[in-house]
């Protein structure tokens, strides 16, 4: 299994998606941080502790289509909410 966070990974990866597709949205690095932050902070953890005491990712498959559109549903509404309230100096 990879190391790292495989949920901001692709929440990472769907941002950058999203952003190609709309120019409505900053893509500042503050801006892009906030709404990361509000995407992992809105979905489902799936982690669970292994007897060696290691953080392993759930068995759900991180890349299935309810998966996708879970992650892209957060990211739409993390970038309306910065988009109002924007935290860079612009």
């Amino acid at each position: 299994m990879p190391e790292g966070n495989l949920l901001e990974s692709a929440v990472r990866d769907k941002l950058d998606e999203l952003l190609e597709e709309r120019d409505d949205f900053c893509e500042c690095e503050q801006c892009r941080k906030d709404m990361i932050a509000y995407a992992l902070s809105n979905l489902k953890p799936r982690y669970a502790g292994s007897k060696e005491g290691k953080v392993l990712l759930d068995s759900v498959d991180i890349s299935s289509k309810q998966t996708e559109m879970d992650i892209l549903r957060v990211l739409l509404e993390g970038a309306k909410k910065v988009k109002e309230t924007p935290h860079h100096d612009r």
